[in-house]
């Protein structure tokens, strides 16, 4: 897993803008850097996390609630790794997001040989 370690990922959390009457945003990305931050697979200071709210949401459901949160990590990890990072999210916002009807995650791999990044 050590060399794995890289800065990254970029996490981006995607919900129906009606949760923002039932949950702290805020509060959830706070737990989710903590997810993070406890899978050993980032360097703390290079979590990135941010999240869109969404006005226009249609579904089949009657209850259109939704939070979707993408881990974009640069490519290397196994399949089981994801498993691993996803299945920790879900698992581990559960309870705190037991009104929301579709809790989702999933690791969007960001191919090594383009990225490019600039720190000043």
């Amino acid at each position: 897993m050590g060399k794995f370690r890289r800065p990254m990922p970029h996490c981006i959390v995607e919900y129906s803008a009606d949760l923002k009457a039932h949950v702290d945003i805020q509060q959830v990305l706070h737990q989710l850097f903590d997810l993070l931050e406890k899978s050993a697979e980032f360097d703390s200071a290079a979590i990135k996390l941010r999240a869109q709210p969404y006005s226009d949401v249609f579904s089949g459901l009657a209850d259109h609630s939704f939070m979707h949160i993408r881990l974009h990590i640069l490519s290397g990890r196994s399949p089981q790794q994801k498993l691993a990072l996803t299945s920790a999210i879900v698992n581990g916002l559960s309870a705190q997001l037991a009104m929301v009807k579709s809790l989702s995650a999933e690791v969007v791999d960001i191919q090594r040989e383009s990225y490019t990044k600039r720190l000043t």
